[in-house]
């Protein structure tokens, strides 16, 4: 059988069937399970997630367009159940992993540097910048007017705000970019690994098409 191109891959990546939809509810599921009730806590200021593994997993096999939406309705629901109500910031940055995941991971052969390349850009642009934002606008995370902010990154990030308004602390700010250092490489092995096991799972068991 003559293999697809890339552009046909895509093309039929958004074709949706019955097993396609079935697979997405698995996944939406164990990704609410994983974030909401299996987080691994470490000391008092970092928590190991598992959530962002089916998000990858559904970038790997359904492309970017379902894993968008795997991740999107994932975070909608688990925070209706969990911890309403929702904040469409977090739900706009959750829907990009699985967008940056299926951009990177899906039709290709996996390896090692696009786990690494796709969650280094989701660990930086969603959880670190996208995140903090969106938190800090939903008084989750402490807030100041970034007088204590270095100069040089006062200059970066203050012209982005309107005048007046308040910014996340310095402190907070810091303390997320370590969490995101400590936890993106623990989540590349994790990724990989996972969808190692993915990979070789037999043909007639991902009919996906």
């Amino acid at each position: 059988m003559q293999k697809m191109s890339a552009l046909e891959s895509w093309k039929e990546s958004l074709r949706m069937n019955p097993y396609k939809l079935c697979l997405m509810g698995v996944l939406v599921a164990l990704q609410i399970v994983l974030a909401r009730i299996t987080a691994i806590p470490v000391g008092s200021w970092l928590r190991i997630g598992f959530g962002f593994l089916p998000v990858g997993i559904a970038g790997y096999l359904l492309g970017p367009v379902w894993g968008m939406a795997v991740a999107a309705i994932g975070d909608i629901l688990g925070t209706l159940v969990f911890t309403p109500p929702i904040i469409w910031g977090l739900v706009l940055a959750n829907a990009l992993n699985g967008l940056i995941f299926g951009l990177f991971l899906y039709p290709r052969k996996l390896a090692w540097w696009r786990c690494i390349v796709s969650l280094v850009l989701i660990s930086v642009f969603c959880n670190f910048l996208l995140n903090t934002h969106f938190l800090g606008q939903a008084g989750w995370v402490a807030l100041s007017d970034g007088s204590e902010w270095p100069a040089f990154f006062r200059t970066l990030v203050m012209p982005l705000y309107p005048e007046g308004t308040m910014v996340p602390n310095w402190v907070s700010v810091c303390n997320r970019f370590i969490k995101q250092l400590v936890a993106c490489p623990v989540n590349i092995v994790m990724l990989y690994l996972v969808l190692r096991v993915v990979e070789k799972m037999p043909k007639s068991v991902l009919r996906l098409k």
